[in-house]
């Protein structure tokens, strides 16, 4: 079973897996259009997904209700574990480490969202380690 990390954006939408419960991997990006509550499901049926960890942004003014009804509909849909993340910084920490593995400006634009996802995926992982599910 493995865990899949969000990273939800108006556009994109970065995807990363845990197969092992300890380390996060980037994925994918996905573009945030059509179904995307589909999509997402059958990713996470394909994958064998045991439960989602969507990233939100706990900034003043950013709309957690969005988040939220995303969260609630995936729910829905797979009938698996949502659960909320705090994402600060993520997509920092991604930029940081895509530029400390030498990749070209345009290469890690590509790729930030899915870094992100992993970034965020590693973060509730790092904190639920060792706790039963």
């Amino acid at each position: 079973m493995s865990v899949i990390g969000i990273d939800l954006g108006a556009k994109r939408i970065g995807i990363a897996v845990s197969d092992s419960g300890i380390m996060a991997t980037p994925h994918s990006v996905m573009r945030n259009e059509g179904d995307i509550i589909e999509k997402l499901s059958n990713l996470g049926r394909q994958l064998e997904a045991e439960r989602f960890v969507v990233g939100v942004p706990r900034r003043p003014g950013a709309d957690e209700r969005k988040f939220r009804d995303f969260a609630d509909r995936l729910r829905q849909k797979t009938c698996k574990e949502v659960i909320l993340w705090d994402e600060a910084l993520t997509t920092v920490e991604a930029s940081e480490q895509l530029r400390a593995a030498g990749r070209g400006r345009r290469e890690a634009q590509r790729e930030i969202d899915m870094h992100a996802a992993a970034v965020i995926l590693q973060s509730w992982l790092d904190e639920h380690r060792g706790r039963t599910s």
